[in-house]
């Protein structure tokens, strides 16, 4: 059974891959906050790794929502914890860039 819900969870996940694809193919990373063209040594690297993290993130929204149907809230406590070491290691990568 599909709920309003899981129809907007879809849709929040379409988005960010989305977005991703757009930082990564088009090289549009002046979407990004705090970015300072003059610091960034690799516009192409950081285009990449920003892109693919935030397509990863889309990814995972979907994957959770649809866990959410066979497991529950646990695959809500699951994207958290993804979510949350993904950031630090995309904190880590990104500080190469700049």
């Amino acid at each position: 059974m599909v709920t309003k819900q899981l129809v907007a969870v879809f849709l929040i996940g379409g988005s960010l891959f989305l977005l991703g694809a757009g930082f990564w193919l088009k090289k549009s990373i002046f979407l990004i906050k705090h970015y300072d063209e003059s610091s960034v040594t690799d516009k192409k690297g950081l285009a990449k790794a920003a892109g693919l993290y935030v397509m990863a993130i889309g990814v995972m929204i979907f994957l959770a929502a649809l866990l959410a149907q066979l497991i529950g809230i646990y695959s809500w406590i699951i994207l958290g914890i993804l979510i949350s070491l993904s950031s630090v290691l995309m904190l880590r990568i990104m500080t190469k860039y700049v």
